[in-house]
């Protein structure tokens, strides 16, 4: 029995005697935990000034995290050997601070981290968890306190988080409101309602989302509470992009904001669509111009809608793709590419038809052109290649110039009896007889 007070009464004892215990470090300097994390991270860096001891400190570092889903935070192990899943305890500038290690020295990308580098100072032992578990428990009972006492104040005030170090002689707090507020007062009757000494800190609906933790529309936990670490930007834009119906109340999450799902798949969208025309565009088409009714980006259908006769076609985003910007383009290019063009066509027409267009001449000027030609000839003495056309139309056209005249001199109604077509006797008529 004896024993067994005696090992209770040293388990009770451990996490105080451990937390009381200043370091080397702290108690040459003589002050607090709080100044002595600040002192351990200088003694390091005045330790290693060169470049190249400081990117092999920054290499041989930690990722730790105090808060689920919470910002990364890296620091230095010393002489520790720590592996993912090892429970620290680091001293910060709000006291001691349970945390776990997400990230080994060997996962650490290279580069230099933002903020100052802390030091672990040792690895947590049981009692270190169950007294980081006592003050989380205590810090849900007093988050309750608090949210009475800023209601009594400020109705539109919400607590977000409430926050204790291991001692539970430091806290920390956020709070979300519509507009900014002199939180001055809140702290003071804080550290007085909760015996600690307490920050205040103001926040955004997103945060405390993220801090109180949920479910979504989908089912599941919410993401920012459960893996994210940092907001993405969102706008209605987003939305639109997707399809989506741009109604508030179908896109926003449990805060009240936009979906942070919504910047999920929207690269996949843009990339299905490609260079698709957007919806509300109008194009000309070989058929007449149409404007965009709508892109369904899964289905990789367009649905268009002509001007002139009205009708709706949906056509396939594959073949609409292949003549956008040849045969199909967007009208605002008509008057700076397809005006042009058109009228240069048009001139080009007009000036080749003037000069290839068959002209039908008179039969009198082509008898004189034929009997020009004839005349050439002759004092050439030969006929020139491919004058024989020329000339047996010249004759056929002569003759009936002949025959045209002699009916006007009326000299050729009646032919004799015996002669041919052109006035001669025939080579077999009979001989006429004499008296």
């Amino acid at each position: 029995m004896h024993d067994h007070d005696h090992t209770t009464d040293h388990d009770d004892a451990a996490p105080d005697a451990t937390l009381d215990a200043p370091t080397p470090l702290a108690h040459a300097v003589g002050e607090g935990p709080g100044v002595r994390a600040e002192h351990s991270a200088n003694a390091l860096r005045a330790d290693q000034s060169t470049p190249e001891q400081e990117e092999a400190a920054v290499a041989a570092s930690v990722g730790v995290r105090f808060v689920e889903a919470g910002p990364l935070s890296y620091c230095s192990p010393g002489e520790l050997a720590l592996g993912v899943g090892d429970y620290v305890v680091v001293h910060t500038d709000r006291g001691d601070r349970l945390g776990w290690v997400v990230l080994a020295p060997d996962q650490v990308l290279a580069g230099r981290p933002e903020g100052p580098l802390r030091v672990i100072d040792r690895i947590a032992t049981e009692a270190d968890v169950r007294q980081w578990q006592q003050q989380r428990d205590r810090a849900q009972e007093d988050t309750g306190r608090a949210q009475a006492l800023a209601t009594r104040s400020n109705p539109r005030v919400r607590v977000a988080a409430l926050t204790y170090d291991l001692s539970g002689t430091r806290g920390e707090i956020t709070f979300s409101a519509p507009e900014h507020i002199d939180f001055r007062w809140f702290e003071q009757q804080l550290s007085e309602l909760l015996a600690a000494r307490i920050s205040v800190k103001q926040v955004g609906d997103r945060d405390r989302a993220k801090a109180i933790g949920g479910f979504g529309l989908c089912g599941r936990d919410l993401c920012c509470a459960s893996w994210m670490t940092e907001f993405p930007a969102i706008s209605i834009r987003l939305a639109k992009e997707q399809d989506l119906p741009p109604n508030p109340t179908k896109i926003s999450g449990v805060c009240g904001r936009l979906l942070c799902c919504l910047t999920f798949e929207v690269d996949a969208y843009r990339e299905l669509r490609g260079d698709l025309p957007k919806t509300g565009k109008r194009i000309t088409t070989p058929v007449g111009r149409a404007k965009v009714l709508s892109v369904n980006a899964l289905r990789q259908v367009v649905r268009l809608r002509f001007d002139e006769t009205g009708e709706i076609v949906e056509m396939p985003a594959d073949e609409l793709r292949r003549q956008y910007g040849t045969a199909v383009r967007p009208e605002e290019l008509e008057p700076v590419i397809e005006e042009p063009a058109r009228r240069r066509d048009q001139r080009n027409r007009d000036t080749m038809f003037a000069t290839m267009e068959r002209v039908d001449a008179p039969a009198a000027r082509v008898a004189m052109g034929v009997d020009a030609a004839l005349e050439l000839v002759g004092a050439s003495g030969a006929p020139a290649p491919g004058d024989s056309d020329v000339a047996a139309n010249g004759k056929a056209a002569e003759g009936a110039t002949k025959r045209r005249r002699r009916g006007r001199r009326g000299g050729g109604g009646r032919r004799r009896e015996g002669a041919d077509a052109s006035g001669a006797p025939a080579a077999d008529a009979p001989a006429p007889e004499l008296d």
